[in-house]
């Protein structure tokens, strides 16, 4: 997780109008759980279709992450790897999880 991605998040959740507790309650578990990355890395790859989507491919590459799983049919999933990162939806990451 990068502090880019982090704020992303939080800043559709607000748009969204969720509760300000669930929203801190998310943050701590996050920060609790995931690998926290400098968010340094910088791609370009997206710049066309959704420049959004690229802190989401240098995440993964930044923290050497084996996959991306996602709901984005429309930008991310039809890519399918990037640098060695899979990129699943989240029936297919479960699956892979649970064998």
């Amino acid at each position: 997780m990068s502090r880019q991605i982090l704020e992303e998040i939080v800043g559709k959740f607000v748009e969204k109008g969720i509760d300000e507790d669930l929203i801190l309650e998310f943050v701590e578990v996050v920060g609790k759980l995931a690998l926290i990355i400098p968010g340094s890395y910088v791609l370009y790859r997206l710049d066309d279709i959704d420049p959004d989507d690229n802190m989401i491919l240098a995440a993964a590459q930044e923290g050497g992450a084996d996959y991306i799983v996602s709901l984005d049919a429309k930008h991310l999933l039809p890519l399918k790897h990037h640098k060695g990162t899979q990129i699943v939806d989240p029936k297919l990451f479960l699956r892979v999880i649970d064998r």
